[in-house]
């Protein structure tokens, strides 16, 4: 009798260790994220790996939840809105059959050879998310580096007064040729910053001199195809060499010409959204926290006139 008791107990025991209700995942994601744009009504969020293959899965109503891609937060003050039928937003942790090919999840119709084999959906929970944005004018030089006085805040650091301030002014001294352009890059850096290149040894170098020269003329206006580009400008030297215009100090090259105006300024904007999962309530996964990850919006080009 009490060997059929305890064979009786360990029955009931390996059935419940099969139920697959109380199976934990643990969660071996690379928290880089996808997005589906082409869906009328919603984002689709996700993130996916392969063996196991599966995915975890986050919809978010457009255009309300357009925010969550592009509005910065402050430090320690994240976007909170919750999961649910009261906000649309909708969390899944799926497996499937095989192998998730590329952007497979954002196609209309779903690919018949790829299965889902498991779908378990939330019904509550909150959504943290952290936005952060970085603006460049891609001039090599570090952000920091063009904060001149020191203070951290490099928005009040505009070397030529032209609005913008040096760490989004592609040229910073105003003078048509872009900061990039004017350092010889000897140290391979790619950074004027370091190593700069200051042609008439005077006290600022080249890309925060507006006359490079020092020959009297700004370089702007050493310019006498007036398309904005002292750059393709050239005099033969002394040696019947041509050398550019604007850094050469030389009576043959110091005419002004006439003013055409100054060049557009673009700078580029990324913005990261990243995206953390609480209260979840999903006992298949292991997890009260998930850090789902990161999702990088498409780089925007910011365009300014510079009058």
């Amino acid at each position: 009798m009490t060997r059929r008791f305890f064979a009786l107990i360990l029955l009931v025991f390996l059935s419940s260790c099969d139920d697959g209700d109380i199976i934990n995942v643990q969660l071996e994601f690379d928290e880089e994220l996808d997005r589906c744009d082409n869906f009328e009504n919603f984002y689709l969020l996700f993130d996916t790996r392969n063996d196991p293959n599966e995915a975890l899965i986050l919809s978010l109503p457009k255009p309300t939840y357009d925010y969550l891609f592009t509005d910065e937060t402050a430090e320690n003050e994240p976007h909170m809105v919750q999961i649910g039928s009261g906000t649309g937003i909708r969390f899944n942790y799926r497996t499937y059959s095989n192998v998730i090919g590329n952007n497979v999840l954002c196609d209309e119709l779903s690919d018949a050879s790829l299965v889902v084999i498991d779908d378990y959906e939330t019904d509550g929970g909150n959504v943290n998310v952290t936005v952060t944005i970085v603006d460049d004018d891609n001039d090599g030089i570090p952000t920091e580096d063009e904060d001149l006085d020191g203070d951290g805040d490099p928005n009040n650091d505009d070397f030529d007064g032209d609005g913008i301030p040096n760490y989004l002014d592609e040229d910073d001294d105003n003078d048509n040729v872009k900061t990039i352009n004017e350092d010889d890059n000897d140290d391979g850096d790619n950074n004027p910053f370091t190593n700069p290149r200051n042609t008439d040894g005077e006290d600022e170098p080249d890309y925060l001199d507006n006359d490079d020269d020092n020959d009297g003329v700004l370089t702007r206006l050493e310019d006498p195809t007036e398309d904005k580009n002292p750059l393709n400008d050239f005099v033969p030297n002394e040696e019947g060499i041509n050398v550019v215009r604007f850094l050469y100090n030389h009576p043959t090259a110091m005419e002004a010409f006439p003013e055409s105006g100054f060049i557009n300024n673009t700078y580029t904007r990324t913005t990261t959204s990243f995206f953390i999962l609480e209260d979840i309530g999903l006992d298949i996964i292991n997890a009260t926290i998930i850090n789902l990850g990161s999702f990088v919006s498409p780089i925007e080009n910011v365009t300014t006139e510079n009058d």
